[in-house]
């Protein structure tokens, strides 16, 4: 008799225990189904408002830098030294800013492409070929948006080095001839860094429209009609334009 119990108490353990097997299957195979691409999509969307910010943060410091250098040759106190150390601080600042906007391309070039491989696959597997099509169209439309932001980015990043050694050389001639005649010497040398910085600096506010824009673009979270603006077919610039937002030389003679 109580190996009869024992049976069936055994049987009902090995039933509970495939039930909840199964399950837990199930609820493993839907989250599958239910976890998306747009996951990856929003992780690209995030690396492009924090690459954003780095490039804000990378204009401001233009504009903190050209204003202690400013100070320093076109209103010297008596004492030069505390003026060159804050435009040296300045610039030291302007460098670790730029390193932090190339590690930002970096990051969203990185989340993009996953985003965008994990695309295809995903793609690949709709079975009926008119909802494929359009998916495969709309992927291309939105990848050579972020293609295009991303080389604008690129171009911005390789023409700020320039200008940043062109500042750095400023500070050498200073350090070694910190005087009134020193600081007379480099004045035509100072408005040239200012000209061009100017043009750099229109460049990455643009290049910060450009950013927002395709982060809405990838972004799970829709902003209000009103706000959206499109990608990067909606907004204006010329190759004019573009062009002369860049005339600093890569090898690192400002124009």
């Amino acid at each position: 008799m109580a190996s009869k119990k024992s049976t069936t108490a055994d049987r009902h353990g090995f039933v509970r225990a495939l039930q909840i097997s199964i399950g837990a299957f199930a609820l493993l195979h839907f989250s599958g189904c239910t976890t998306g691409n747009y996951k990856n999509a929003d992780a690209a969307s995030e690396s492009l408002r924090r690459a954003s910010l780095q490039i804000d943060a990378e204009n401001r410091c233009i504009d903190v830098t050209l204003a202690e250098l400013d100070d320093l040759v076109n209103k010297p106190a008596p004492d030069l030294k505390p003026q060159y150390k804050a435009f040296s601080a300045s610039l030291e600042r302007l460098v670790g800013s730029a390193q932090r906007a190339d590690k930002a391309a970096a990051v969203a070039t990185q989340k993009s492409k996953d985003y965008f491989q994990n695309w295809d696959k995903e793609t690949a597997t709709i079975n009926f070929e008119a909802v494929r099509d359009q998916s495969v169209s709309r992927k291309t439309q939105v990848s050579n948006e972020f293609n295009t932001v991303n080389q604008r980015y690129r171009e911005n990043q390789a023409v700020i080095q320039p200008l940043i050694s062109y500042l750095q050389d400023i500070r050498t001639a200073l350090s070694t001839d910190l005087t009134a005649g020193g600081l007379q010497s480099v004045k035509p040398l100072v408005e040239n860094a200012e000209q061009n910085a100017r043009k750099v600096q229109s460049a990455l506010a643009r290049l910060t429209t450009d950013l927002a824009a395709s982060q809405s673009q990838l972004s799970s979270f829709v902003p209000p009609e009103n706000d959206a603006r499109g990608g990067v077919a909606n907004r204006e610039e010329t190759t004019q334009q573009h062009a002369q937002s860049s005339q600093v030389s890569v090898s690192g003679q400002p124009n």
